[in-house]
């Protein structure tokens, strides 16, 4: 069953899905000490974003690097993200009718151990050098949301239309949840990969993530890629999620309408 099935329409939802989806962003900073422009100029650089339990970016960068500088002077920063046509093997394709959505927010520096584990999660390559003396996490305080879809599609939020506050219980419960699916309930995880995407139930699937949007799995199959499933409505908490996968693998063995 396509993915589209399961989209609530939620505005706010939809745009933090690009986010989630999202494999890299454009990060704008005003320029401090650079050595070939003067101070507040705007700087553009690439970043490898991940995305919080409750939607805000999580950024991992370096001491050594012009924006971390510039951040420091000057918190405020813009990401900019795209939904361009993904190939597998091929570079994303940008034109004019793929949608963007810029972040306007502040770099906050974040030492806690649920940021980096989430970062870590969405880029497992990333631990190589997570640990360095001159990296550090941060989160982005979203002040405000701009969404471009095409001529005459936008969208503009405030930040705390963007991001999902109350989701402390779904971030300290979150590896509980995790264990408990994967231990107790690996045929439900199947069933709802059957009935809500294209892949095989059968192919040993496991819970990995989990957020106020969806979830993400993986499973034994060598060539697979990480699997993302999207929920139908937003989730703060263990007991909201129990409730909604427990909806959801209800729908998937057609034991309600």
């Amino acid at each position: 069953m396509s993915s589209l099935a399961q989209q609530n329409g939620n505005a706010s939802a939809e745009l933090r899905r690009m986010t989630r989806r999202a494999l890299h962003a454009v990060m704008a900073t005003t320029a401090c000490d650079h050595k070939q422009v003067g101070d507040g100029w705007p700087v553009t650089s690439i970043v490898v974003p991940a995305a919080h339990i409750d939607g805000s970016p999580i950024l991992l960068i370096s001491d050594l690097a012009d924006h971390t500088r510039h951040l420091r002077r000057d918190p405020r920063l813009s990401l900019l993200f795209t939904d361009g046509n993904i190939d597998a093997g091929q570079s994303e394709r940008i034109d004019t009718d793929n949608a963007r959505l810029t972040i306007f927010g502040r770099a906050v520096a974040d030492h806690a151990p649920e940021t980096r584990q989430r970062y870590l999660q969405t880029h497992p390559d990333a631990a190589q050098y997570a640990d360095f003396a001159d990296f550090d996490f941060y989160h982005v305080a979203v002040e405000a949301v701009y969404w471009v879809g095409g001529f005459g599609k936008q969208r503009r939020l405030t930040g705390n239309q963007f991001v999902i506050d109350g989701c402390q219980p779904l971030i300290d419960g979150h590896d509980e949840v995790i264990f408990h699916m994967n231990s107790d309930h690996a045929d439900a995880i199947a069933d709802i990969v059957g009935y809500f995407t294209d892949q095989d139930k059968n192919d040993g699937w496991k819970m990995v993530a989990i957020d106020c949007d969806g979830m993400d799995l993986e499973c034994n199959s060598a060539d697979s890629r990480p699997l993302r499933v999207n929920f139908t409505e937003t989730i703060r908490s263990p007991g909201e999620a129990r409730d909604i996968l427990v909806e959801m693998c209800k729908k998937s063995r057609g034991q309600v309408s």
